[in-house]
């Protein structure tokens, strides 16, 4: 399996653990990810233009060489989906072609992590990966931006693929129901106050769920979830102590890597009990 591969500014900034998880387990699975040469922001949340943003997302669908694009990140996998779903627009389509030297031709097929494990490599094979079952309790937390409509990869309103993912490799799933709910991230820089009251109601729930961490498919959400968590339990006077961790990073504790190999030491809110839990 071969996909061509856009990372995202997050992978090379500040989601490093989550790139060293990408890497060990994608390697260990057999899935080759080829990163894109000279890729480009895909606009994020902050490029009002439609067509810069389009265009933006347009030079990375260009450059995946006949082969469907994997992405690690929401934001980006969403962005990525909107732009083919607007270039079917044949006008726009030859307005951004005359900007770009590697002209996009329509055909490439923006692909999540997630989607690449579950439906392409399958949930059967990835349980026989297991040397470890989890064994804990964990939040399927998906955010508001994997799951909309356009994507047409998982139900918009109860999405199941990342609980069948956590259930595969001896976790168990709790019932959640703020998992496709907004983390915050997107209004942090000009809204702080909603976006802590948004994060703290995740956190919270959580919480109250059992659950022994969060598991997450986007670095804007780890960001969130993981690096306020402080300052969500300081505004609101509460104690979380909530392990956020990537479902790549749940995979590959499974598959009996080393937590160090998985960035898991990197993170704000630590993972020791969870990790001591799991028994590595």
């Amino acid at each position: 399996m071969k996909y061509s591969y856009y990372p995202g500014c997050a992978q090379h900034g500040t989601a490093v653990d989550y790139r060293m998880s990408v890497d060990a387990v994608f390697r260990r699975l057999g899935i080759e990810l080829e990163e894109i040469k000279n890729w480009n922001c895909c606009g994020a949340l902050h490029v009002p233009d439609r067509t810069t943003r389009v265009a933006l997302s347009a030079r990375t669908l260009a450059s995946a060489k006949g082969l469907d694009m994997a992405t690690p990140c929401n934001l980006c996998y969403s962005n990525l989906m909107r732009t083919r779903s607007a270039l079917e627009e044949s006008t726009l389509k030859n307005r951004i072609n005359e900007a770009l030297t590697v002209k996009y031709d329509g055909n490439t097929k923006p692909k999540h992590l997630l989607e690449v494990i579950v439906k392409d490599f399958g949930l059967a094979k990835l349980a026989e990966q297991v040397k470890i079952p989890l064994k804990i309790k964990a939040v399927p937390y998906y955010g508001c931006l994997l799951t909309r409509p356009e994507n047409k990869f998982d139900s918009p309103e109860n999405p199941k693929s990342l609980d069948n993912l956590i259930a595969s490799i001896g976790a168990e799933p709790v019932k959640y129901y703020y998992k496709t709910k907004c983390c915050g991230g997107p209004v942090l820089l000009t809204n702080e106050e909603l976006a802590l009251s948004l994060a703290k109601d995740i956190l919270v729930m959580a919480k109250e769920s059992g659950a022994d961490c969060i598991v997450v498919t986007c670095p804007m959400c780890h960001l969130q979830l993981d690096a306020k968590q402080k300052a969500v339990e300081s505004k609101y006077n509460i104690k979380l102590e909530m392990p956020v961790i990537y479902f790549t990073q749940l995979i590959g504790l499974a598959m009996g890597f080393p937590a160090s190999e998985l960035g898991l030491d990197k993170h704000l809110v630590p993972a020791d009990k969870l990790i001591a839990k799991i028994g590595k």
